[in-house]
């Protein structure tokens, strides 16, 4: 077990996947609902009317941010896969807790995406354990499994825009 979190600690931290550009929103393809337009008072929590999905995310980040690594190593599956520089398989809930401990920044939901068999999530970053984490960006693409992530896959940065750019 300490191998495995040793594994995910190297993977979190290569945190250069964690930060997708300087400051400019992801979007999600399909242009995404404003957050502005689903924002509930008080914060970045759960949304009344939101899919159940998009209600476990926000939870999960919000358990995240409050550094409640074992509550959110209770939103993945037994088995679950994360991936960021490489794809490893949480295999039990120790693991998960010793992915959550190790990710570097605290996030903020800013874009729910649904496409059908996954969600797509961009977060602005802010400091975390391991700082310089504070305006960058970053896409996630959950899948799900009874109610709990099934896969967690981190997402490079978009590619280029086509065409000429000024």
């Amino acid at each position: 077990m300490k191998r495995a979190a040793g594994v995910l600690a190297a993977v979190a931290l290569t945190a250069g996947g964690c930060s997708l550009g300087d400051g400019d929103e992801p979007r999600a393809p399909g242009g995404g609902q404003e957050e502005s337009e689903r924002q509930a008072p008080g914060g970045a929590g759960p949304r009344a009317g939101e899919p159940g999905e998009a209600q476990a995310i926000r939870a999960w980040s919000m358990a995240l941010n409050s550094e409640d690594y074992e509550k959110a190593a209770s939103f993945f599956a037994e088995g679950a896969i994360v991936e960021q520089a490489g794809e490893v398989r949480l295999p039990d809930e120790d693991a998960a807790v010793a992915f959550n401990r190790s990710l570097p920044c605290k996030a903020d939901v800013t874009d729910v995406e649904d496409e059908g068999d996954s969600v797509l999530v961009a977060f602005r970053l802010r400091g975390g354990s391991a700082g310089g984490c504070d305006g960058g960006t970053a896409r996630v693409r959950f899948r799900f499994e009874d109610g709990k992530f099934s896969e967690w896959r981190q997402l490079g940065e978009p590619p280029p825009a086509e065409g000429d750019i000024a």
